[in-house]
């Protein structure tokens, strides 16, 4: 059987998991990518797949250069192969092929990033006073604001918390993934508890226009504010706040853990609250927190002082 057309069963096979519309995009992108390698291998049915050619993939990308004749970050190859790992998997699953060309393929190691940006306490207080809460609009950007901080959630689960998600009482949000077994809940401070109250009965209802979706936050027309719109939420508050440094959403994430870490919180309590899967994509955060420990260090311990000898 033709590659081509077992590319077109697994990507709908993706849409029949209920994957989402990014990680199908992410996939198409990663296959034909692959694809246009093995044609160039004069690779064209499945027989022709075998860890021989999954390896020359690896390598292959490996030795890529970006259109700026930059080598490929290990990450974009990880994520490439990644792909092509699936795919192979899912063609041994459903018997396409007896064994999995792919299984003995290592994925090379994503370089651990630090944070570019987080801001400091009094920075965050200028950004949250930037909105006028006497207005609707002013008092809904607040919301966004305090929600992204206080819960280091992402954009996307902000756009899709509904009503019957919040537990004021109790102070928690439950975050639905789209997959049930990632679902968690966070906790809310019941400070911000005490802002929702109000925004659910003076604000959220000016915003509403016929039809109530329950969504939690909603936009201008009355719908659910997109992870879009909710990006467009933070970067206009910053530009009020008049703060220069690029701050996204994923900002206040970054911010609120590395506040959370400087102030002891145990790591795994730090990696339930983002929804880490890995300890190691919350231990970066360690990094930052060491970074200002040596630069306190530095300034104030007395054997900093000392002549060297």
């Amino acid at each position: 059987m033709k590659i081509i057309n077992l590319v077109t069963l697994y990507l709908k096979h993706l849409a029949i998991l209920g994957r989402s519309p990014l990680t199908i995009r992410a996939a198409k992108y990663g296959l034909r990518t692959f694809y246009t390698f093995l044609e160039e291998e004069k690779i064209i049915h499945v027989e022709g797949l075998c860890p021989e050619i999954m390896a020359e993939y690896q390598q292959e990308l490996a030795f890529r250069l970006t259109s700026k004749g930059t080598p490929l970050a290990a990450r974009s190859q990880a994520q490439l192969l990644a792909v092509a790992k699936n795919f192979t998997r899912y063609l041994k699953e459903a018997e396409y092929l007896l064994r999995d060309p792919g299984a003995k393929i290592k994925l090379p190691k994503k370089p651990r990033r630090l944070p570019r940006v987080i801001l400091s306490f009094s920075e965050l207080k200028q950004l949250m006073t930037g909105p006028d809460i006497q207005s609707n609009q002013g008092y809904r950007n607040r919301i966004v604001l305090e929600i992204l901080y206080d819960t280091g959630i992402r954009r996307a689960e902000v756009a899709n918390i509904k009503l019957r998600d919040l537990d004021l009482d109790g102070g928690y949000i439950h975050i639905r993934s789209g997959k049930g077994d990632k679902d968690r809940v966070v906790p809310l401070s019941s400070r911000v508890c005490n802002l929702v109250r109000s925004y659910l009965h003076s604000v959220r209802p000016a915003y509403l226009q016929g039809k109530d979706e329950g969504f939690f936050i909603l936009n201008r027309w009355g719908e659910r504010m997109n992870a879009h719109g909710v990006w467009a939420v933070v970067k206009r508050c910053a530009d009020q706040a008049g703060i220069k440094k690029n701050i996204s959403t994923h900002t206040f994430r970054h911010t609120c853990a590395t506040h959370m870490m400087k102030h002891g919180a145990p790591i795994r309590h730090v990696q339930e609250l983002l929804g880490h899967e890995s300890l190691e994509s919350t231990q970066i955060y360690t990094h930052v927190t060491i970074n200002d420990l040596k630069a306190i260090h530095a300034k104030y311990h007395p054997g900093e002082m000392m002549a060297a000898r």
